[in-house]
């Protein structure tokens, strides 16, 4: 994780990088010295899997960025933006995976207004480089510091402090009370 000016990126480790471009070279290698037709197609396809992987852990630097106006997601095919409020949810799921605990962060995102237009943007540990818990939480506290910031008035306004608007009894003349007649 990398922060600057109140923003936060994760992107995926250089050793696992570097892991994967030598498991990409090994298994071309292999497709390249198996004789026989189908185990070469099987191992090819590894090798473009692991290469593909790769270059997603090589050149989409940093996969995940947030600063005080939303969340940026990097691929191999470009970036996208979201404002925070349009990022509705921000959660780790945590599940087996072949006996092993593993954590996910998952973040529910609209691309525009209508309900329909949502993402699921699901990254694991090793795109994010470290623990998705901890980037869940700070996540959580951009989307809480940008909400701080939209929520305070423009400058040269004073608010209240001791009025809420939603505790005052403005009374309403169908119940026969008059605004101040409770206690």
């Amino acid at each position: 994780m990398t922060e600057d000016a109140g923003a936060s990126a994760w992107a995926a480790p250089w050793p696992a990088v570097l892991l994967g471009l030598a498991g990409t070279v090994g298994f071309g290698a292999w497709a390249l010295a198996v004789g026989d037709p189908p185990g070469r197609l099987l191992v090819g396809i590894a090798a473009v899997a692991v290469g593909v992987v790769t270059a997603m852990g090589a050149f989409a630097r940093p996969r995940l960025r947030v600063d005080a106006g939303g969340l940026v997601l990097r691929g191999l095919t470009g970036t996208r933006r979201w404002p925070w409020d349009h990022v509705d949810a921000v959660r780790v799921v945590r599940m087996r995976r072949l006996g092993v605990p593993a954590a996910y962060l998952e973040v529910e995102t609209r691309d525009g207004d209508a309900p329909d237009d949502g993402r699921l943007l699901v990254l694991g540990r090793l795109e994010l480089g470290t623990d998705p818990v901890e980037v869940a939480e700070a996540l959580q506290e951009h989307r809480a510091r940008a909400g701080r910031a939209a929520r305070t008035p423009a400058s040269g306004q004073r608010e209240d402090p001791d009025r809420d608007e939603d505790d005052q009894d403005h009374g309403d003349p169908a119940d026969g009370e008059e605004p101040g007649d409770r206690p």
